[in-house]
């Protein structure tokens, strides 16, 4: 053997025996973090059905029943971008944007997992664990409120929190298969004393046979200082990965942020606006009950035609899409739903158009109010010595419910929900401006 090759050996030698000498757990984390790039890579191409039943627990009360959720989820590396199930086009806005009320969390889809595998975050190596069965490591993660980019939005404040947490690998394949999230650091404009998120994943097969590592399942819960808890549960599934025939594309170079979208040749993707002060009456084509999903699209017809300039504009039977905005159950001081209807599009003759109108009316229905008068009363007590000489105080509440474009927002007083399928709303579009 020559010098060059002594050395060269001797090299290699030397590189082993430093790694050797690494601290227990460091080889795993490098071999863990190159692993887990590969599978975000992948995860760009492939998109789940999300899954969210939510509960909601008012300041000393009991956890009741919200709603639940369905959304299509699929990220382009970065961020995460959100759809109902069977919508035309994702968008980047926060899933919060599908609901009315109540807590809701993103990032779950790969976010979250890529933050805290990334070099700048330092892993505490805290050995093995059995898990049911499975052979386990755990490290240990802070990030500060600087990095973590974590922010919470109530109604009564918001701010960055940091983030700390564990995550569970599998020595043998290098997958991550469980992450939980604490958050900490809270600022003081922010009522809010627990956030915890933990996402278990696991492989996939996908139709073409191949397996990829996916979020199986998530919890959330978000408790503040008066009582007031939210906790959600998620579940994925439906995951398909998009091919050939089924791909997605971007909008231009000119868009600051990138929106995907199914692409097909056949498909006209361009909302057209419709003239401002129509009157359009929709009616419902399908029954909506309360174990319909938020986020369910929802299909309805014109019921009149709608003239314009002594012309039929719009055919009566044209079809008009939507979504489930709300549809969350209550039960104090009443049984009661709150029921949102979103339409979005109008399609007239083939072409889409953007069903831009605000809510004029709401048709007759057995249960269906536009706002909600309650009458609580409270027993006062004059002489406790004295035996009926009590008096009554009672008070009327009125709730009502945002307005926004194209939303019908209603209470439904009944403890079970059931819309009747030929159920209308009267619309007044409204003129875009540019």
């Amino acid at each position: 053997m020559n010098r060059a090759a002594l050395a060269l050996a001797g090299l290699l030698l030397g590189r082993i025996a430093a790694a050797q000498d690494l601290p227990q757990g460091v080889q795993l984390l490098s071999r863990v973090r190159a692993h887990m790039s590969e599978e975000f890579g992948r995860l760009k191409s492939i998109s789940c059905l999300e899954t969210i039943t939510r509960e909601h627990q008012q300041p000393r009360g009991k956890m009741r029943p919200l709603d639940t959720i369905r959304l299509e989820v699929l990220t382009n590396g970065h961020k995460e971008f959100y759809a109902s199930p069977g919508d035309r086009r994702f968008s980047d806005d926060h899933p919060m944007t599908y609901a009315g009320s109540g807590a809701l969390s993103d990032g779950l889809f790969g976010s979250y997992l890529k933050d805290v595998l990334s070099g700048i975050v330092g892993a505490d190596y805290k050995g093995e664990e059995n898990a049911s069965g499975h052979l386990l490591v755990r490290y240990d993660y802070r990030i500060p409120p600087f990095f973590s980019a974590q922010r919470i939005s109530t109604p009564e404040g918001s701010g960055n929190v940091g983030l700390r947490g564990s995550y569970w690998v599998d020595p043998q394949t290098y997958d991550v298969v469980r992450l939980v999230l604490d958050a900490d650091d809270f600022p003081p404009s922010l009522p809010v004393k627990q956030m915890t998120t933990s996402i278990d994943y696991g492989r996939t097969t996908l139709a073409n046979g191949s397996t990829v590592l996916l979020p199986q399942a998530a919890e959330f819960r978000l408790a503040k200082f008066t009582g007031e808890t939210d906790h959600n549960r998620f579940e994925f599934t439906h995951c398909r990965e998009f091919g050939a025939e089924s791909t997605i594309h971007f909008d231009g170079p000119d868009s600051p942020t990138p929106t995907p979208a199914f692409a097909t040749a056949s498909v006209d993707d361009i909302l057209r606006p419709l003239p401002g002060d129509l009157k359009i009456a929709v009616k419902l084509r399908s029954t909506i009950r309360d174990g319909a999903a938020v986020g369910t699209l929802i299909e309805a017809i014109v019921a009149d035609n709608v003239m314009s300039k002594n012309s039929v504009l719009i055919p009566q039977g044209s079809p008009v899409r939507g979504r489930i905005r709300r549809l969350e159950r209550y039960e104090d001081p009443l049984p009661y739903f709150v029921v949102g209807l979103e339409f979005t599009e109008v399609q007239v003759q083939g072409i889409r158009y953007l069903f831009y109108a605000d809510l004029v009316d709401i048709g007759v229905a057995p249960g269906v109010e536009r706002e909600l008068t309650t009458k609580n009363t409270t027993t006062l007590t004059v002489n406790p010595l004295l035996s009926g000489e009590n008096s009554g105080r009672q008070t009327i509440d009125h709730l009502s419910l945002p307005t926004l474009p194209g939303v019908a927002a209603f209470f439904f007083t009944s403890s079970k929900l059931e819309l009747p399928q030929d159920f209308q709303t009267m619309w007044k579009t409204r003129l875009l401006k540019h």
